[in-house]
């Protein structure tokens, strides 16, 4: 019994070790990442960064045009054949207007 402890805890410390090493194996990646990205982004000035914030607006706009565009092609709220009626007595009413 004593030896499948030790050899239960034996199997937890490997693991434990293991994760630890993976844990230190991603964040010598983040920071790595976070490296690039400061090195990338020291020639952004004020004016860059303006005009990107205006670009990401402007693509939200277009994005929320389009998806309100979609959204609305696939909500019928009227049925068709309602549209249809509604269509024949305005012509109806059209033609009496017009005498004929």
């Amino acid at each position: 019994m004593l030896t499948c402890y030790r050899l239960t805890m034996e199997y937890v410390n490997y693991i434990a070790i293991g994760c630890c090493l993976v844990a230190l194996v991603v964040s010598l990646i983040a920071g790595a990442r976070v490296g690039k990205f400061i090195q990338a982004s020291q020639s952004t000035d004020w004016e860059t960064l303006a005009n990107l914030t205006g670009d990401i607006a402007a693509l939200k706009r277009t994005c929320q045009t389009l998806n309100n565009r979609l959204n609305g092609m696939n909500k019928a709220t009227i049925p068709q054949e309602q549209i249809l009626q509604q269509m024949l007595e305005h012509q109806n009413v059209e033609q009496i207007r017009r005498g004929g």
